[in-house]
């Protein structure tokens, strides 16, 4: 076990460095001007040299990245090239609304996922199978943006039972946070929950195929004996793995959610910092969303090396 964390650690630290050189060398040679975006689109070739200058732009793309390595390293995210602030601290400020964003969504998509993909799959072929992968066809064609538009003509211009944006720290009032989470929660879960009902389903019904499973119903184990008891674990394995990505998947994409329901999160930072070139903020906002599936997908690795000692038994053999 200790040689697949020490594995698996190494893996991390080689990804992630592979991931920021990727990043900052995207971000600094798409097209656009972070100067010109800054100073506005009159500023003259002095100004825009002298921006260059201040902000180390001017300088090779290595020697770049070697200082904005080292910076970062120790923690210091730079400051924003739009109003001076200093990106770390507003990163930090901004992580936990997207964080609260994405475990409800993923929560929402749990709650949708496992019954359904459980139960289609004790159903196989039969009327509750087509339906609930008919559904979950239709759930993964939709986009969240569109979704999310809907919630708000309904919920809010029609019924006028939520409010259309903002956000209230659940630690300042619950219940309006919880009124204001819902429908940007709703508007990612219920579209992640179209790919992790067809894994549990897929996972379920390889279980379910298994010797242990069949002996089980030879001797009369009632349905939810062998769907709670002999199935769902084995069939977490395999789902956890994938429901990691997805998890990391709804962080990285708040930025249109957080932006329609005015959430002062992670995502709307970096989608200012798209619009504006804002290359300190983009990279630490790409980064940290980066840093943060990467992570995930580690814990989820080794939980389910845990869940199944066969794997660490195969890797150390």
């Amino acid at each position: 076990m200790i040689r697949l964390v020490l594995t698996r650690l190494a893996g991390f630290v080689l990804t992630l460095f592979a991931a920021s050189v990727v990043l900052f060398v995207t971000i600094n040679v798409l097209p656009g001007s972070a100067a010109k975006s800054a100073l506005g689109i009159h500023a003259t070739a002095q100004a825009i040299q002298r921006f260059e200058a201040q902000h180390g732009l001017d300088r090779p793309l290595v020697v770049q990245y070697a200082e904005w390595l080292g910076r970062t390293l120790r923690g210091d995210f730079g400051t924003s090239f739009q109003n001076g602030v200093a990106v770390g601290p507003e990163l930090l400020k901004r992580l936990p609304v997207t964080l609260e964003l994405a475990t409800f969504a993923f929560i929402i998509a749990n709650l949708i996922a496992i019954p359904l993909g459980a139960w289609a799959a004790r159903r196989h072929q039969k009327g509750a199978d087509r339906s609930i992968t008919f559904l979950a066809t239709i759930l993964g064609a939709i986009p969240n943006f569109w979704l999310a538009t809907l919630l708000v003509l309904v919920f809010t211009l029609t019924l006028r039972w939520l409010p259309p944006g903002g956000f209230t720290p659940f630690t300042v009032n619950p219940v309006m946070n919880l009124k204001q989470m819902i429908m940007p929660a709703l508007s990612l879960g219920i579209v992640s929950s179209a790919l992790l009902i067809r894994i549990m389903r897929a996972s379920m019904l390889e279980v379910l195929s298994t010797d242990y499973v069949r002996t089980a119903e030879a001797k009369g184990a009632s349905s939810r004996t062998i769907v709670f008891r002999h199935s769902m674990r084995n069939a977490f394995i395999p789902y956890l793995n994938v429901a990691a990505v997805e998890f990391g998947f709804l962080f990285g994409s708040v930025v249109v959610i957080e932006d329609i329901f005015l959430l002062p999160g992670v995502g709307s930072f970096v989608l200012v910092g798209i619009i504006n070139r804002d290359y300190p903020v983009l990279l630490a906002g790409a980064l940290a969303i980066t840093l943060f599936v990467l992570t995930l997908n580690l814990l989820v690795d080794l939980i389910a090396s845990l869940l199944d000692p066969r794997q660490v038994k195969a890797r150390s053999s």
